[in-house]
């Protein structure tokens, strides 16, 4: 139990550590921003990285927290999104819910390229951590298993 409140308070603090980040990017490329107020119109809470080759952008949107990697002429390069099991695709949730019915869903991590998306879904039982990784078709395998502890 111990272990579990440690790891529980390390994500914690980095998350509001994120947050309160204003980031160190104050004159980004206006491709990238032209390409991002584009496709995010309604963010919130944004802030830039720069680096040689790439900027990165976190914000937040209806509820979801977004990582998006453009390169220097505004291309994207991929995305992270942190959100609840009510935005994964109504078919991958479907297959979770059959296959571990007897689990809770904790949260879900989606990874994209401009080639695949994966769902990294975390979920928990009484004794037990599991994520599961699904692709866009549905194929799921287990990742990480972590018994709880007491």
């Amino acid at each position: 139990m111990k272990k579990y409140f440690s790891i529980l308070f390390c994500f914690l603090f980095l998350a509001f550590a994120r947050l309160s980040y204003a980031g160190n990017v104050t004159d980004v490329n206006e491709k990238v921003i032209k390409a991002f107020k584009q496709t995010f119109p309604f963010a919130e809470k944004v802030t830039w990285d720069e680096f040689s080759d790439r900027y990165i952008v976190h914000f937040e949107e209806n509820d979801v927290r977004t990582v998006v990697d453009y390169d220097k002429d505004g291309n994207y390069l991929g995305s992270k999104r942190y959100y609840k099991e009510n935005n994964l695709p109504v078919s991958i949730l479907y297959k979770i819910r059959t296959k571990y019915a007897d689990k809770k869903i904790f949260g879900v991590t989606e990874i994209s390229t401009d080639t695949s998306i994966d769902y990294y879904v975390k979920m928990e039982d009484n004794s037990n951590w599991v994520t599961v990784k699904c692709d866009a078709s549905g194929a799921m395998e287990v990742v990480e298993k972590y018994k709880k502890t007491e």
